[in-house]
């Protein structure tokens, strides 16, 4: 048999000026395994009045007690649960977040890729910024012959590169910023990598 505990309790307030005084009482619970028995079962004591419930050890300061001290776990449960919880929401929005930038990371055009221009963007833009003579960009996308200086950089190539190299710039329609052969280019005109992005930017506009 379990030792008894307060099990319930009960107080009746009185409406003002009434002349009957506020009543509470107390029902104590227990286990109890009868003789034979394999569970214990509950057993509830009747309605106790406050004497009865001091006899069995339960004063009103007591019960009151018990109460204040369930009331606040229970606070104390429900506000550490909220703090989870909200922690919990946190890194939610945080791992949503994350995956919103790499998304977005993903989605986004990359602000450094510049696009293919044509043949004649490119000729045009070298002519106009005085690298090779309009004559010479005029037969390079005439005829497909290539300019002195740009000719000039295919003859420095080792021999075996040279005749792929004259027919992928005398037969090119379009040029990409990231080919291997511009950078060759580029340094055979006196362009590092910074002038060769505002070369292909100026193109573009053509």
């Amino acid at each position: 048999m379990s030792e008894p505990y307060l099990y319930e309790f009960l107080y009746r307030g009185r409406p003002a000026g009434s002349a009957e005084a506020p009543a509470w009482h107390v029902v104590l619970g227990r286990s109890v395994t009868p003789p034979g028995a394999t569970e214990a079962q509950f057993v509830a004591s009747g309605a106790l009045s406050p004497a009865q419930a001091e006899a069995a050890g339960f004063p009103l300061s007591a019960v009151l007690a018990g109460i204040e001290a369930a009331a606040l776990a229970g606070r104390d449960a429900a506000v550490a649960e909220a703090a989870a919880l909200r922690r919990e929401r946190d890194a939610l929005a945080g791992e949503r977040d994350s995956l919103a930038a790499q998304l977005a990371a993903r989605e986004a055009p990359a602000a450094d890729v510049l696009p293919a221009i044509s043949d004649r963007q490119f000729f045009q833009a070298l002519a106009q910024a005085g690298a090779i003579t309009p004559d010479a960009a005029l037969a390079a996308v005439m005829t497909g012959r290539l300019p002195a200086p740009i000719e000039a950089a295919v003859t420095a190539l080792p021999a075996a590169e040279r005749f792929a190299a004259r027919m992928r710039l005398s037969g090119a329609t379009a040029f990409e910023r990231g080919h291997p052969m511009v950078a060759q280019l580029g340094t055979a005109l006196g362009y590092d990598a910074a002038a060769l992005d505002a070369l292909w930017r100026q193109a573009a506009t053509l």
